[in-house]
């Protein structure tokens, strides 16, 4: 039976957004960070890891707090899970939530998005090959393939764009087919977001957010990016590198940057990566 170990590297930067904040937060293998520039070791995982991106809402000028507290308690709840991998409930949005809408209240009005990625505790007779991704708002989760060698969005934001596009499948009664998601180009308030982490807490005014969870089945060779929209909407994912067992993970999100950088949009927003690559162990 494969048993799969994974590489893990991740960056982030300010850039050149206009609030001059750095509003992004990340968790990483054991502990969260907020960072104007910064690039990680390269880390190894044998068995379960854990990482996630959080980006704060630019409408606030509190957002980070926003998005650190989220990155806080993804560090709380994976290290409760290793204590008692027994738990029914494994990295539960509801805490976030939670911990994010009682915030005090000068922070209130303050949102972030998630992303996290997380593969669980298997025993040494079990696969370890299902990674379990959970997201809100516009933070992604991309999939690099080994056999096909290319790279595809495995997450749908949560905004009006995409909850017209379930609109107009639900008119006309038919499922929509993933392609039909997160199209480039719209006018900006077709991508406000339905859906994040907000400090508010009045929940009857905030609920607690739509998320989305979901498994994958990963093999030697395949890749994944946890990543905010300062990556993904400036440099579209076709035009990214490939990668192999080679591929310096650093260099690759160094070379990401760059193109963040040279693009359209030259790094108009923090922007936060983290590459994960699964090999046979």
């Amino acid at each position: 039976m494969t048993r799969l170990s994974t590489t893990i590297c991740a960056m982030t930067f300010q850039g050149n957004a206009s609030n001059g904040l750095q509003q992004d937060a990340f968790f990483f293998v054991d502990d969260y960070y907020q960072e104007a520039l910064g690039i990680t070791p390269v880390h190894r995982c044998d068995d379960a890891f854990c990482v996630a991106v959080s980006d704060g809402v630019s409408q606030s000028d509190f957002s980070q707090v926003a998005s650190l507290k989220a990155m806080k308690t993804v560090k709380q709840l994976w290290q409760t899970y290793l204590d008692n991998p027994n738990q029914s409930a494994v990295m539960d949005i509801s805490k976030i939530y939670e911990k994010v809408a009682t915030l005090p209240k000068r922070y209130y009005g303050a949102s972030a998005t998630l992303a996290l990625v997380y593969r669980p505790l298997a025993k040494a007779s079990e696969t370890n090959s299902i990674v379990v991704m959970k997201h809100i708002g516009d933070s992604r989760v991309y999939h690099f393939s080994a056999n096909t060698k290319t790279w595809r969005c495995l997450t749908r934001d949560h905004n009006l764009l995409n909850q017209l596009i379930d609109e107009k499948a639900g008119n006309e009664n038919r499922p929509v087919d993933f392609s039909e998601y997160n199209q480039d180009g719209m006018a900006s308030p077709m991508y406000a977001l339905t859906d994040c982490l907000i400090a508010d807490s009045d929940l009857d005014s905030n609920p607690m957010p739509a998320y989305d969870s979901q498994t994958l089945k990963v093999s030697s060779g395949d890749c994944l990016v946890v990543c905010t929209d300062g990556v993904h909407d400036l440099v579209l994912c076709d035009e990214w590198q490939g990668i192999d067992k080679h591929t310096d993970l650093q260099a690759w999100l160094k070379q990401l940057r760059k193109q963040i950088y040279a693009s359209k949009g030259r790094a108009y927003d923090n922007a936060t990566a983290i590459l994960v690559r699964f090999d046979e162990h």
